[in-house]
């Protein structure tokens, strides 16, 4: 394993993770910001609360495969673990924070997902407790913070039953991002007045 290696790896996916498919979209086709709209993110569901259903559809899938893809050829071409959870860290810090967009990103979600199910396949478990939710509250941030919970859940059993390395413990720093970037949700659910998703 080269240090140097790992370095370049994750500046490689701090940048390819800066790459904001919300912001492009609204900048390009609609001619506005959408970080200047509703909850001031640029991820799919401010995306579809403030332009739309379809081009909400497009951001979320262009930000899954941002981070599944990479994941995906670091698999490929490295051995361990550690450079697919670098991997993973760097690519959801890109989103949250872009160095193209003033350092004003989305939240991490469908990126974080995309990335981490590659690495830990048994986050999916997570879905069929996290969309009812959404459902039933209307709160998307609510969904995400509990996949989230339930994401640190499962990597902390995996870990203690020596199903993952103890290495997979850094991967929780992108759970806990997440829930970090969701602080205004959670203040504003408390106040009860989130926006809903319909």
């Amino acid at each position: 394993m080269s240090v140097i290696t790992l370095f370049l790896l994750s500046i490689f996916c701090y940048i390819f993770g800066s790459i904001q498919s919300g912001t492009l979209i609204s900048k390009i086709f609609y001619k506005i910001d959408v970080r200047d709209l509703g909850s001031k993110s640029s991820g799919a569901t401010n995306v579809h609360r403030t332009i739309g259903l379809r081009p909400g559809i497009i951001v979320l899938i262009l930000d899954i495969l941002k981070g599944l893809i990479p994941i995906l050829l670091i698999k490929i071409f490295f051995e361990d673990d550690l450079h697919c959870i670098l991997g993973c860290i760097f690519l959801v810090l890109g989103h949250c924070y872009p160095i193209f967009h003033r350092f004003k990103g989305g939240k991490g979600v469908a990126t974080g997902f995309g990335a981490v199910i590659v690495l830990v396949p048994y986050i999916f478990i997570g879905l069929p407790l996290a969309v009812p939710l959404i459902y039933k509250t209307r709160f998307v941030s609510l969904g995400a913070i509990f996949g989230c919970l339930i994401t640190i859940l499962i990597i902390l059993y995996m870990t203690i039953l020596n199903m993952l390395t103890i290495e997979h413990i850094l991967t929780l720093l992108i759970p806990l991002l997440i829930i970090y970037k969701h602080k205004e949700n959670i203040k504003r659910i408390i106040k009860k007045e989130e926006n809903k998703l319909f």
